[in-house]
């Protein structure tokens, strides 16, 4: 109860907000989803050029001598991004590792696959 003379809490006006905390209904503070798509463009990247690697010991086995036996390691890369789709917080880096999965079918092993005939 305000003493005599003393506005109620229904006529003061409304507070400022506190300096440097975020609006009401503002996104929470962190990384973005752009962070998380550059972040899975490296490990795809990386991950790439462990396939690679990966494809040409098999080459050199010999069991790659059938398109399974040749790109086993990218089938394998584009499988683990699709599981990572499933789960929000591994999402953006998913979508970072497929692009490069699909950019390396569609430059590198698309090409490869035709000139050798497999």
């Amino acid at each position: 109860m305000p003493a005599p003379g003393e506005p109620t809490p229904e006529a003061l006006p409304p507070a400022a907000p506190t300096p440097g905390a975020p609006a009401p209904g503002a996104p929470k503070p962190g990384l973005g989803t752009g962070v998380g798509i550059g972040v899975g463009t490296g490990i795809g990247c990386g991950a790439s050029l462990l396939a690679l690697i990966l494809m040409v010991l098999t080459g050199f086995a010999g069991w790659g001598a059938s398109f399974l036996g040749l790109t086993w390691p990218f089938l394998l890369l584009g499988l683990v991004s699709i599981v990572l789709l499933l789960f929000k917080r591994t999402r953006p880096i998913a979508i970072g590792m497929l692009i490069i999965a699909a950019a390396v079918w569609i430059v590198f092993l698309g090409p490869c696959i035709a000139l050798l005939g497999v």
